[in-house]
């Protein structure tokens, strides 16, 4: 019995001291521990939720270009009225494809986990602390949401070569000082050096959605005051274009084809048939209208081609015609026609009879038929423009004038053309703001209300 006794405290004691071994064995976590591996997990968790995910329609808001330095009250909220999104960048620091990715990223987070986070982007603040300017700016704006207070500012500023995280009262217990430091240096230095502001950008924020969607997390900073507004669906010129779109096709379409039809049945002529089929000249409706008119092109190309070759007939005799060849031809053209074929402004179709007792000569309109016209002296289609000189150049503030020269390569008459050109207009200025497409719902109009307790951390770039 002494012994059962005596050896229940040395049972204990060796429990004891074999847990706190154990403990003790047991590496403490580190935020080194976010390594490359669960990087790659997140991105890979992130692209098979994001099938899922619809996007609101991110409107980025208007800036005053001719700011250089900025105060809190200019600096434009990437949130309010018709505005939504999550970055503020008047100068484009962070280019088009990056200020989308992370307006999604930051949509996903706060879809998730209520947090609330702006990114902005400033040239300049002056004399101003970055620090004390994002605690101001934080105030301002009150980053968000009420009942957690779970916002979070960065702000860099590019001649102080300084980014800072000013953390909301809900967020300081993850993203403490030292983590807002790790991924300022980790994240935000090495790419800034190099010029890649919105990569650095891009890679802080999944670094911090990281931390925040641990459902830990979630838990402790999900603020239950969001508030999700369906974005009210508004008629634009183009929802009507689309609906008219279709119907316009299906006109043009049966117009055209009604046109075919009624040439095809007609009695005129194979000659008299290929030119009224010719002249339904397609011009801008074959790129307005391709569906269609790509269809009908094809046909109209084959029947123009079958009116062409088809067997003619003498008109005096009734006996069979046959076409000459280009190199036949030449014999029976006259010099100026055979100049007009060489220029492409007409090419002619000789067609003779077996006997030659009735030869028929027929025109059509060649690849450079717009280029030339009928000459005043010779009535050949031969007459067209060889230089154009400028008397006065345009400019932005008045026209111009220039002669141009025409003569006709048959009988060389010539004419000159006195022309006033328009003056040149100036290039527009293309506006800061950036727009992104599609979305059914958006978030709050604004930030929540949430306040800042001054923690966070700031690095140097």
């Amino acid at each position: 019995m002494k012994q059962v006794l005596f050896l229940k405290p040395l049972f204990f004691f060796g429990l004891v001291w074999i847990c706190k071994s154990t403990i003790a064995q047991t590496p403490a976590p580190d935020l080194d521990s976010i390594t490359e591996d669960s990087y790659r997990r997140m991105l890979e968790r992130q692209e098979a939720e994001q099938n899922d995910i619809v996007y609101p329609n991110f409107v980025a808001p208007e800036y005053d270009s001719n700011l250089e330095t900025y105060s809190v009250a200019a600096v434009s909220s990437p949130r309010g009225e018709g505005i939504i999104g999550y970055v503020s960048d008047p100068n484009d620091i962070i280019d088009f494809a990056a200020e989308q990715r992370i307006n999604e990223l930051l949509y996903e987070l706060e879809q998730k986990s209520s947090v609330e986070v702006a990114v902005v982007m400033l040239p300049s603040i002056g004399q101003e602390v970055p620090k004390s300017f994002a605690v101001d700016l934080f105030k301002e704006w009150k980053i968000g949401k009420a009942d957690t207070d779970n916002g979070l500012l960065i702000i860099t500023v590019m001649d102080q070569r300084r980014t800072e995280f000013e953390v909301g009262y809900g967020l300081e217990g993850i993203l403490t000082d030292v983590v807002c430091y790790r991924i300022g240096v980790n994240e935000i230095v090495p790419r800034f050096k190099e010029g890649d502001f919105g990569g650095g950008i891009e890679n802080a924020v999944l670094r911090v959605k990281e931390f925040l969607e641990n459902p830990e997390a979630i838990d402790e900073v999900y603020g239950y005051s969001v508030v999700h507004e369906e974005q009210e669906f508004k008629w634009q010129w183009y929802h009507l274009l689309l609906l008219i779109y279709p119907i316009l096709c299906l006109v043009f379409g049966f117009w055209y084809y009604g046109q075919a039809f009624d040439i095809q049945l007609s009695k005129d002529d194979y000659y008299d048939k290929y030119h009224r089929l010719d002249k339904l000249k397609f011009g801008c409706t074959q790129y307005l209208f391709p569906i269609p008119m790509l269809f009908f092109a094809r046909m109209a190309k084959r029947r123009l081609e079958r009116y062409r070759n088809a067997p003619r007939f003498s008109k005096l005799n009734g006996k069979p015609m046959k076409l000459l060849t280009n190199y036949d031809e030449i014999e029976f053209l006259a010099e100026a026609q055979l100049l007009e074929e060489e220029l492409k402004s007409i090419l002619y179709d000789v067609w003779i009879t077996e006997d030659e007792s009735d030869i028929m000569f027929l025109e059509y309109e060649g690849p450079n038929g717009r280029k030339y016209s009928d000459c005043k002296e010779c009535s050949y289609k031969t007459f067209g423009k060889i230089s154009s000189l400028v008397l006065v150049a345009a400019t932005y503030d008045h026209g111009g004038t220039r002669i141009d020269k025409y003569e006709c390569r048959n009988c060389n008459y010539k004419e000159e053309k006195e022309i006033e050109t328009p003056q040149k207009s100036r290039p527009s200025e293309s506006s800061s703001g950036s727009s992104f497409s599609s979305s059914s719902s958006s978030s709050s109009s604004s930030f929540g209300g949430g306040s800042s307790g001054g923690g966070g951390a700031g690095v140097s770039w």
